[in-house]
């Protein structure tokens, strides 16, 4: 049993799982936003770069018709073509010019033609960029004003022709995008806010009604109890909505029915006591024996029980309303997931011992290493919440004849118990190879030395009662190898812990 100083109600499960929500779900809030802003960035780059794209597509198409332009008019004037030309390309820059400037220089930097008057130092930039094949150049004007142009080099007339827009119109273009976003991202940030205000709310709503529920039902079946160990009187199961705790009832009532019989019985023996009382007192003592006994071990069962469900479902619940808020899988998910292992192999063994008379012996060829590592991926999520590894050595094909049920318990009580007992960083092996007639199933892991080897099998001994549990899965173990005649080995020393079970191999398998 944990320290007093070490337990947690459900007051204060509560708390954590409602400030942890709220963490989660504001984080998330921030992110959203944080990600809005980031793609406004990449939309702005985006519209820069289209703008400088279209700007440069105008200029390149402006100085190839204005190329065909001249040249026709080269062939067809041929005499004074210099002067003709300038008012021409006047008119039809006039007429359907896209630009900023339009300008004409002959190979030596004389002006033919051009809309605005530019610098030597500009010019002669034109003039080397046209020789060398011609390009964009970016200038700035005697205004200081930011231009890219494209020129190109007449070779029929000996011309450098070009044409160039203004690129700082960029910015009154960003400028009212930012404005736009601005006016989008206060409503947007005001949205996210509300939505996980609300979600926030809803969560903690849903998650309060579900622990009172569970709080209620968990204080109605230790108070039934209290009244069960005075009166037998059986739990009254319709009050009591959650399947779990409807399981463990039916159970407590079935022995409550037993108890009750028993005393029937001994009513019975009374009303006859004169005549049989010399034989039936040995059997009245024992009956009251057995009665006390079952009673003490029925309320050691139900509180270990009722103990070790409520963590893993606090988990639970608190890890599913975080995964509503959000679907992509995260390290909530991954704790859901161990937790949930853990409960389900807890239940595991309390079926067993409740129903273990009644489970269907019949045995099934069973593909023993497809077994093992079918639970040793089970495991996996398990072992890395606690900060190990499970490395397997697995040889393919080995069958056995085994009960499936028997066999599951058998496996998942070591690999847990590995798990439980391991020291952190450490990993977990698990075996599975052919040894001669028979087969062996290994485990092994390092931690704390086994102390008292000769109990490890008993009914709720429990080698540090720190790690919790109810000290049954080993038994479990033992009483299923006891039926299967399955040898078992121990070994630890020096912190290396293996259980080994050898498994004969039947000739129909």
């Amino acid at each position: 049993m944990f320290k007093k100083e070490n337990r947690q109600s459900l007051n204060q499960m509560n708390l954590i799982a409602i400030v942890f929500a709220g963490v989660f779900a504001f984080s998330s809030a921030f992110i959203v936003i944080f990600n809005e802003l980031l793609e406004f960035e990449k939309d702005l780059k985006k519209t820069e770069k289209d703008f400088l794209q279209n700007q440069k597509r105008k200029i390149v198409d402006e100085v190839k018709v204005l190329s065909r332009f001249i040249e026709y008019k080269n062939k067809k004037l041929k005499a004074n073509f210099s002067k003709a030309i300038a008012e021409e390309i006047k008119v039809l820059v006039d007429y359907g010019g896209k630009s900023n400037y339009v300008f004409v220089y002959d190979s030596k930097g004389n002006i033919i033609y051009e809309t605005f008057p530019h610098s030597k130092k500009n010019i002669y930039n034109f003039l080397k960029i046209a020789k060398d094949g011609g390009g964009f150049v970016e200038f700035s004007t005697f205004n200081k004003i930011q231009n890219i142009a494209y020129v190109k080099h007449l070779n029929g007339v000996d011309w450098v022709i070009g044409s160039g827009v203004r690129i700082d119109d960029i910015d009154k273009l960003l400028s009212q995008k930012r404005e736009q976003h601005k006016n989008k991202i206060s409503g947007f940030i005001l949205k996210i806010i509300t939505l996980t205000l609300f979600l926030y709310l809803a969560s903690i709503v849903k998650y309060r009604y579900i622990t009172e529920k569970i709080t209620k039902e968990i204080k109605f079946i230790v108070e039934s109890l209290k009244r069960a160990s005075k009166e037998y009187e059986p739990i009254d199961r319709e009050k009591i909505k959650f399947t779990e705790f409807r399981e463990i009832t039916a159970h407590v009532n079935q022995m409550i029915l037993e108890i009750r019989k028993k005393q029937r019985e001994l009513r019975e023996i009374n009303q006859n006591l004169e005549r049989i009382i010399s034989e039936k007192t040995k059997k009245l003592e024992e009956s009251v024996a057995y009665t006390k006994e079952l009673l003490k071990e029925q309320d050691k069962f139900l509180k270990n029980a009722i103990h070790e469900i409520n963590t893993p479902l606090s988990i639970i619940l608190m890890n599913i309303d975080l995964y509503n808020l959000k679907y992509d899988k995260n390290r909530y998910l991954n704790k859901i997931e161990a937790a949930v292992k853990v409960l389900e192999n807890i239940y595991g063994d309390l079926s067993f011992i409740v129903k273990k008379d009644k489970i269907d012996s019949n045995l099934d060829i069973i593909n023993f290493s497809d077994f093992v590592k079918n639970r040793v991926e089970y495991f996996d999520e398990v072992a890395k919440g606690n900060s190990l590894s499970i490395k397997s050595s697995i040889e393919d094909d080995i069958y056995v004849l085994f009960n499936e049920f028997e066999l599951q318990r058998l496996c998942d009580n070591n690999i847990s118990n590995a798990i439980k007992y391991s020291f952190q960083e450490e990993s977990i092996y698990v075996k599975l190879y052919r040894n001669g007639d028979s087969v062996t199933f290994e485990v092994e892991n390092k931690g704390e030395e086994i102390k008292n080897p000769q109990k490890l099998f008993d009914r709720y001994y429990r080698e540090d009662d720190a790690r919790g549990g109810f000290g049954i899965g080993l038994n479990i173990v033992y009483d299923i190898c006891k039926k299967n005649r399955i040898r078992i080995e121990v070994y630890s020393q020096d912190n290396v812990t293996k259980f080994k079970y050898f498994f004969n191999i039947s000739k129909e398998v």
